[in-house]
């Protein structure tokens, strides 16, 4: 019996905008690219996830229009949306998101024609994840159960095969090792798949293993070949421009190298030739808007110290160069490992990653160790997410106190605190922190209408807009000659 066929999901639109250009595409880019991306035949485009929900919700766009517009754009594709069970916003009783939260979640994107979930958890705690499986496979949608990978004594190839083995035993349809902060290396690849293998069990009924991995030391694209070699049932990739660094391997290199090893199924010329145009368009996108071009980082250890997550680990190397420490790269990195053993060892995961970052830029500028403390860090020590994994330092311990357990508000009580709020604007409530009342209501078409406007273009429409003030503007640069009358005076 021969082989299914390996699963490549696009995940450009969620982590590698969010990874390569800090989250800065709209919902009118990514509905301008959406069809080309679709072109290329993904067996999934990932449309969503808690990053992309804040994002779009920070810069006044509705989340759930820009998920059924790119429904409409993408026809015979799956898509697919990451939901965590853990949330960032602090807002007191759901720190953990209960099982009628995140059901209702499930139910708005079935809703809106997502079929696939990457349920992610990073503690994975079966108590808590197993229900939602339930919940999501009777609402008829794919579930994806994530498998944290980081370095340490507890996280052996015995260890992630038992929570390998307790996620399927849990309802996964799939088991997702997600690499985030790209530590894999080809040779713990070769003992770990074959023991993850072992765990998902064999033959016909076995779970499908997939694999998600960060290319922050560069090791991503080789990884991802072993993983090919080896036998990996899906792999999320992303398109050139929004591939690589922090990001995921790029689809169409990946495609073209394992043509040349002759490896799975070889992709035909068709294929390279969508990969190719939406390459392309994605970096004219780039160009237009002054978006980073996508570059591969160099290998360096720093990431096995730090271990943050792709786009943490992009913003935390923006924030080091803004600093003006670039060159302070590894005493950061070895500061974010202390400050995490610190306060009990989290995962370096959201909601934790960023807390443990800052605190670490804060202690890098000069100001003592934990002068201030940052309110996520401050809420790991109160394990307000569960119960920590290693030892908390018995100063910051006492320093914080004991937070009273809060329980989460019931959808009931949360109907009619806010009842001219609909169910998708209390999942956002939940999900992100934002007063319903307060969300961005959906755009009309005219403002979705992508305009493919230059960095010129839109200079030269802000001094039209300044012109009438003066009696003339003159601006010179290369490439640029903008001379404009004033009609004031």
């Amino acid at each position: 019996m021969s082989q299914p066929a390996l699963r490549y999901t696009d995940v450009s639109l969620t982590d590698g905008q969010s990874a390569r250009w800090a989250g800065a595409m709209t919902t009118p880019m990514m509905l301008a690219v959406a069809t080309r991306l679709a072109a290329a035949a993904p067996a999934a485009i990932e449309v969503a996830s808690p990053a992309t929900l804040q994002q779009c919700v920070a810069r006044g766009e509705d989340p759930w229009q820009r998920i059924g517009l790119l429904r409409e754009r993408c026809p015979g594709i799956a898509l697919r949306t990451a939901i965590a069970l853990l949330t960032e916003h602090g807002r007191r009783g759901i720190d953990v998101l209960p099982t009628e939260a995140v059901t209702l979640w499930l139910r708005e994107l079935a809703q809106r024609g997502v079929s696939e979930i990457v349920l992610i958890d990073p503690m994975v705690e079966i108590a808590r994840i197993a229900p939602v499986l339930k919940a999501g496979k009777a609402l008829g949608l794919t579930m994806i159960a994530a498998l944290p990978f980081t370095q340490g004594s507890t996280h052996s190839d015995d260890a992630l095969r038992e929570q390998a083995a307790a996620l399927a035993e849990a309802g996964a349809t799939r088991v997702m090792l997600r690499d985030e902060a790209g530590l894999m290396t080809p040779d713990r690849l070769a003992t770990l798949l074959p023991a993850l293998r072992a765990g998902l069990g064999t033959g016909p009924g076995a779970t499908p293993l997939d694999l998600h991995l960060r290319c922050q030391t560069a090791l991503g694209p080789m990884v991802a070949l072993e993983a090919v070699r080896i036998g990996i049932d899906g792999l999320d990739t992303a398109f050139a421009p929004l591939a690589n660094g922090a990001s995921v391997p790029a689809l169409g290199t990946l495609l073209k190298s394992l043509r040349m090893l002759a490896l799975g199924t070889p992709a035909s010329e068709h294929t390279l030739h969508a990969v190719g145009e939406a390459d392309r368009l994605l970096a004219e996108l780039a160009d237009r808007h002054g978006f980073a071009p996508a570059r591969a980082w160099v290998f360096d250890l720093a990431p096995y110290a730090h271990q943050l997550p792709g786009e943490v680990a992009a913003l935390s190397m923006q924030r080091l160069a803004e600093l003006g420490l670039t060159h302070e790269l590894h005493a950061f990195a070895n500061e974010c490992a202390l400050i995490r053993s610190e306060i009990g060892m989290p995962p370096m995961l959201a909601p934790f990653a960023w807390p443990i970052a800052e605190q670490a830029l804060q202690h890098l500028q000069g100001l003592p160790r934990y002068a201030e403390l940052r309110p996520g860090v401050r809420r790991a020590l109160q394990q307000v997410h569960g119960a920590a994994a290693g030892n908390i330092d018995s100063t910051l311990l006492q320093r914080v106190g004991a937070v009273p357990k809060a329980a989460a508000p019931s959808l009931t009580a949360l109907r009619a605190a806010h009842p001219t709020s609909d169910d998708a604007a209390l999942v956002l409530f939940l999900a992100c922190g934002v007063a319903p009342e307060a969300l961005p209501a959906p755009a009309s078409p005219d403002a979705l209408r992508y305009v493919a406007t230059t960095p010129a273009d839109a200079l030269l429409a802000g001094l039209t807009a300044r012109a009438a003030r003066y009696a003339q503007l003159s601006v010179q640069g290369p490439g640029v000659s903008i001379q404009l009358q004033g009609t004031e005076g």
